[in-house]
């Protein structure tokens, strides 16, 4: 009998929300799942992992029957590589994340939990989709993630060790405008605003835009529109088309070796 893959299932809201059930839920259709996640919430946390303080680990209550999850103090980074080293029984085949309420799309990703920590299993050659919903509602989160988990399983079966950041609009999925592949918007779709308390704490919380001027062949103009949204990301960073530029600001590096010398 063949054995049937297994997937690292986590996301940055927290053991107990809700789109990481409905996903691991949506996922277990085709594989063995293993959840893994932040005890508490960790939004907004991008790739950050703990370094000065002791990182605990325990089992968490699960709400599909045969899925073992667990809670760590920590960053959906720490989740994923804690579960990646010490908690998967056997090879883990791919990560998922999310589902998130509120997008990630545009500049968003750079600060995500939900984006960076699927990066972690990229990074370790696993293919590995992150998932969110255009809304901070609940809605449509398990149509979200029923649409991710498809997509995800079509990533298994190619045998492509890719990273796929998928975004689904705030309907039902049978209303859903199409699936787009685009590329990453140069603007962010949300914007920061502060909100102060009858006690007098301010807190910080992310609003939508819905009327941000996009690209047309952007993730962010594709999920405006209705449409899922697929955007493959990777690790690379370097802007490869000013290396050169770069050269000519430095221009000769003696120069400006002996000038720090002076």
């Amino acid at each position: 009998m063949t054995e049937r893959p297994l997937v690292l299932a986590t996301n940055d809201d927290g053991i107990e929300a809700p789109g990481l059930w409905h996903l691991a839920e949506a996922v277990y259709d085709f594989a063995d799942v293993l959840v893994v996640a932040p005890a508490f919430n960790q939004s907004g946390m991008s790739a950050a992992f703990t370094l000065r303080q002791d990182l605990e680990t325990e089992r968490a209550f699960s709400r599909l029957p045969g899925v073992d999850a667990f809670q760590v103090n920590g960053t959906p980074t720490d989740a994923v590589l804690h579960g990646i080293r010490h908690l998967a029984p056997r090879h883990i085949d791919m990560v998922v994340s999310g589902v998130n309420p509120g997008p990630n799309v545009g500049r968003d990703i750079l600060h995500s939990g939900t984006v960076m920590a699927a990066m972690q299993g990229y990074l370790r050659n696993l293919p590995s989709v992150a998932a969110s919903l255009w809304s901070f509602d609940d809605d449509h989160l398990q149509d979200a993630a029923v649409i991710a988990a498809r997509i995800a399983r079509r990533l298994l079966e190619s045998g492509q060790i890719q990273f796929l950041n998928v975004n689904a609009p705030n309907l039902p999925i049978q209303d859903f405008n199409g699936i787009r592949v685009a590329r990453v918007a140069d603007v962010s779709p949300s914007r920061v605003i502060d909100r102060t308390d009858e006690q007098g704490a301010t807190r910080r919380q992310l609003v939508l835009r819905p009327d941000a001027t996009v690209a047309p062949d952007t993730d962010v103009a594709a999920i405006i529109e209705g449409a899922v949204t697929v955007t493959p990301l990777h690790n690379d960073l370097t802007f490869h088309t000013k290396l050169n530029d770069a050269v000519g600001v430095i221009g000769d590096p003696g120069a400006l070796l002996d000038g720090a010398i002076d």
